[in-house]
């Protein structure tokens, strides 16, 4: 066939143009991906070498340092940096519409730089803080920052699809999980129509697996169950668990919120005074609780895993709660998500064994999914994550049931979850410009 033929082929000019039009996804992707994993590898050395100092004395004293070190660098360097992260992200998604002029500093080099070394340093002195909202934001940083070089000469990627699928990246790289980052994005990011019939399919889900894993018994489609048989109190038990644990996330978070709120109305002095009363306070807790507070929490979740009937120490979900809230409110660069499953996790072991409920390792499950859908009020999300990472298909059921028992509880304290509530802050206060940017 005649080259020149070939190239105006219709079919082969309709496949170039697919590729053109995909080629920014899979290029900002693959560079996601790589400053994930060297972000990761960085969090990890901060947050290992915090460990194995937490019961130095030094430590008590580096708390307070480095949240004061992660607050600074955030104030001085990129305000945008300051935070989870996920916030952040979604105020993005409502500004890509119209290329909002503050995206260039929501997802700039600045605030990529700051995330990346602002959240290692807030680890390395003790701080209880996680890399996964972060990564996040740094992830829809780079699809970002790449869609501005992208050529003009060539199909131009959409700037929201961009931002949406930086997200979902983000999440996907910082758990090693896919399907919990499309559902992220889905659920949380883009606020599709799914949000509205959501509980309708969840309860016509559980109640079907329920009744058929009553006749049926507790099998698995394609292999054995490493939980075993599971008896029918577990049911009740989960419901147990999640309302708690829910409700102990939705307080988490709503404190959370009102105490930030109040934070960022006040002088950079008092912001200052007050991140070193944070760092006293973690200190305290440290000191009080025990070197299992430090870090993100997911030794501990591994650990608690691995050996559920270990009998809990009670201060150690007050640790991580507290922990993470003081680590928090001291304005860090830094995230909750993955404290807020650590937190989940020793709560659900905790009260299991309090309770006198067998199924302790299911228990802690329930805790995470609880416990982080208190926070993010993202269900489908929640039990996927922990379905996913966990590998542990055979009680999903349980982890759905979870999931909706802990959002409902939770709108007792809000109807709005933390990241909404302070994702509509930023968008407030940068609102659409007269005139969009061309």
């Amino acid at each position: 066939m005649n080259p020149k033929l070939f190239l105006k082929n219709v079919h082969f000019q309709s496949a170039q143009h697919k590729i053109l039009i995909n080629l920014p996804f899979w290029i900002s992707a693959g560079l996601a991906a790589l400053v994930s994993v060297l972000y990761n590898v960085l969090f990890r050395l901060s947050e290992d070498w915090a460990r194995s100092h937490s019961e130095d004395p030094l430590l008590l004293m580096t708390a307070p340092l480095a949240l004061l070190g992660s607050f600074l660098l955030g104030h001085f360097f990129s305000k945008e940096a300051i935070g989870s992260g996920i916030p952040q992200v979604i105020a993005s998604v409502e500004l890509s519409s119209s290329n909002h002029p503050f995206l260039s500093k929501l997802l700039g080099i600045r605030m990529l730089i700051a995330k990346i070394f602002g959240s290692c340093l807030c680890v390395l002195g003790g701080g209880v803080s996680g890399r996964e909202g972060p990564t996040l934001q740094v992830s829809t940083a780079v699809f970002y920052q790449f869609s501005r070089l992208w050529p003009k000469n060539l199909p131009k990627p959409q700037l929201p699809a961009m931002i949406l699928a930086g997200g979902a990246a983000g999440l996907a790289s910082a758990f090693n999980t896919p399907l919990g980052g499309i559902v992220f994005a889905i659920e949380e990011l883009s606020k599709s129509h799914i949000s509205v019939v959501r509980t309708a399919v969840f309860q016509a889900v559980i109640i079907a697996g329920i009744l058929a894993q009553l006749f049926l018994g507790n099998y698995l489609y394609l292999g054995d169950s490493s939980f075993g048989a599971l008896p029918f109190s577990v049911l009740y038990q989960t419901v147990i668990i999640a309302g708690i644990v829910g409700l102990a996330g939705g307080l988490f978070a709503e404190s959370l919120f009102r105490i930030s709120t109040w934070r960022n109305t006040k002088s950079f002095s008092t912001k200052l005074f007050m991140t070193v009363i944070c760092g006293i306070f973690l200190s305290l807790t440290i000191w009080a609780c025990g070197p299992q507070t430090v870090g993100a929490g997911k030794h501990l979740m591994l650990e608690i895993l691995k050996n559920p009937m270990t009998e809990t120490n009670p201060l150690l979900p007050v640790a991580r709660i507290f922990g993470s809230f003081f680590t928090y409110i001291g304005g860090v660069i830094g995230g909750i998500f993955a404290p807020a499953l650590a937190s989940g996790a020793t709560l659900g072991q905790f009260l299991s064994q309090i309770f006198g409920f067998m199924s302790v390792k299911l228990m802690i499950m329930v805790g995470m999914v609880a416990f982080l859908t208190g926070i993010t009020r993202t269900p489908f999300t929640s039990f996927v994550l922990v379905l996913e990472m966990s590998d542990s298909h055979e009680i999903i059921l349980y982890l759905m049931l979870a999931s909706l028992v802990s959002n409902v509880t939770a709108r007792i304290v809000s109807a709005k979850s933390f990241y909404e509530k302070a994702a509509s802050q930023i968008l407030g206060n940068h609102p659409e410009p007269s005139v969009k940017p061309s």
